[in-house]
């Protein structure tokens, strides 16, 4: 008999039989009900683990408490907090992150797009680090969010940041407590450009302070980015790839492989123009669209800058697209917010005159079920997996469609 939801935890022993999607580990009661189950560090097909468990109606869902056994691979971790803080859950993967990672992919993939067997994997080197972290300050102490809780969690140091962000973190404390910047309790952004070097502080209305040797000052300027010979700028604060150099390598790997090249690229949801410099001069035209205004001002000095011809346009994409969008050798790119598509944009995007379709999602599930709305009218020919977000269970899925004539 399993208790309902509303009871308390039971204890639970057994094997993690295999990863799924979310970094969950699945196991298995005595009568071979699945139990998904989350942890705070990385966890290896094989291993035994004692867990609380809740039961629902088929399932149960809980969280490790302790290992029994552990997998070879098992690296010892690189952070102090890495037990209990929210920010990253796969440390103690070592070199094997890239395999557990793909793992998680496989079950996605199989269970939402079973019909695309092939599909192209890139995980992160093992220098890449982040180039923005979100802090938090309540008044006292800055650090980040303990797991699953609003709790702060101290911080001196973030090994998952690149050394620049990381170094900081402790003068970002010193100036608050000095009272040298706003002391309210907010979220802070710690953020550097590429290649990592300044750092900039952005409170949460977005008032930034640049880091000089004698402390931080107000910056009003942007953030810039180069990538070998192009050069993207940004406001601080806005969006940009977290970890940009990388991003820019595994994103062009992706679509030089698939030789997209055309009339038109209509770049929707396209920030400050990240893939239409990307791409360059694969394309004869850009058409940007962006809700985000100083973004779309920046994409217009970027492209200029880069002698490519772009319209940019501040419009929310899902209400701008037109019917019968674009012309036959154009390509429809969108990079929308983790939430995906609305429906009513694959629903106009059915009838699009453009033959290359290109959806990039940061959600694996909520890229799957865009996949599944854009069907009839587009078919789904080549796929991705990039892993720009390490010691996370997070992906970045790529996909390449064809019109259904």
């Amino acid at each position: 008999m399993y208790p309902s939801p509303a009871h308390p935890s039971v204890p639970w022993r057994g094997k993690i039989e295999r990863l799924v999607w979310g970094g969950l580990g699945l196991g298995r009661s005595e009568d071979g009900k699945a139990i998904l189950l989350a942890a705070p560090l990385a966890l290896f097909p094989g291993e035994t683990v004692e867990a609380s468990v809740h039961w629902k109606a088929r399932h149960g869902e809980g969280t490790v408490d302790r290992w029994i056994t552990r997998d070879a691979r098992r690296a010892k971790s690189g952070c102090a907090v890495a037990e209990i803080c929210g920010g990253c859950d796969l440390w103690e993967a070592g070199t094997a992150m890239g395999d557990l990672k793909r793992l998680m992919v496989e079950d996605l993939f199989s269970r939402q797009l079973p019909e695309k067997e092939q599909w192209q994997w890139l995980p992160a080197p093992r220098e890449v680090r982040r180039h923005r972290i979100q802090l938090h300050w309540d008044g006292r102490t800055l650090g980040f969010h303990r797991r699953k809780s609003h709790q702060i969690v101290p911080v001196t140091t973030c090994p998952a940041a690149v050394d620049s962000l990381s170094g900081a973190i402790p003068r970002l404390e010193e100036a608050l407590k000095a009272r040298l910047l706003p002391t309210k309790p907010q979220r802070w952004e710690l953020a550097t450009g590429t290649p990592p070097g300044e750092v900039y502080a952005i409170a949460e209305q977005g008032r930034t302070w640049f880091l000089e040797p004698d402390g931080w000052h107000a910056w009003e300027g942007p953030v810039s980015h180069r990538h070998g010979e192009l050069r993207l700028q940004q406001s601080a604060g806005g969006f940009y790839q977290v970890c940009p150099d990388w991003a820019f390598e595994a994103f062009g790997q992706v679509l030089e492989g698939w030789d997209l090249r055309g009339g038109t690229l209509f770049d929707l949801y396209g920030g400050v123009g990240f893939f239409s410099a990307l791409l360059g001069h694969r394309f004869q035209h850009r058409c940007l669209v962006e809700f985000d205004e100083p973004a779309v001002g920046w994409a217009r000095k970027n492209l200029e800058a880069m002698q490519l011809p772009s319209e940019c346009i501040t419009a929310d994409a899902a209400e701008w697209v037109p019917e019968h969008l674009g012309h036959s050798g154009d390509t429809v790119l969108l990079d929308p917010p983790r939430a995906g598509l609305p429906p009513e944009l694959c629903e106009r995007l059915q009838d699009s005159n453009a033959d290359t379709l290109v959806l990039v999602g940061c959600d694996g599930a909520s890229f799957c079920r865009d996949v599944k709305r854009l069907a009839p009218g587009w078919e789904l020919a080549s796929l991705a997996a990039l892993d720009l977000f390490p010691l996370t269970h997070h992906v970045e899925c790529v996909g390449r469609f064809t019109r259904c004539r």
